[in-house]
């Protein structure tokens, strides 16, 4: 099952949050793991209207989220394989 652009953005959120408790080249490699996370973002947004993060601080412990979170509020609704929530009324039994 493939993640959403949504859930990757969550994921790079609680690692970083994470590596804020770590110093020196632990914190470096959460940031990095988190930093992975924000480029999954970008590659899932693709196919849903794409994603610029030109002005993403890829290195800031606390970046501003609000970057990302706009752009990925943006994105055209997610398409999920699975059952209609709308019944098909069109069927007769």
């Amino acid at each position: 099952m493939q993640f959403l652009a949504e859930q990757h953005l969550i994921a790079a959120k609680l690692v970083r949050k994470n590596g804020a408790a770590r110093t020196g080249a632990e914190r470096e490699l959460f940031i990095r793991k988190s930093n992975s996370c924000v480029v999954c973002v970008s590659l899932t947004a693709k196919d849903r209207g794409g994603i610029c993060l030109d002005n993403f601080d890829w290195w800031s412990l606390p970046p501003d989220w609000s970057v990302v979170d706009e752009k990925v509020r943006r994105l055209a609704p997610p398409h999920i394989d699975g059952p209609s929530f709308v019944p098909d009324l069109s069927q007769q039994w």
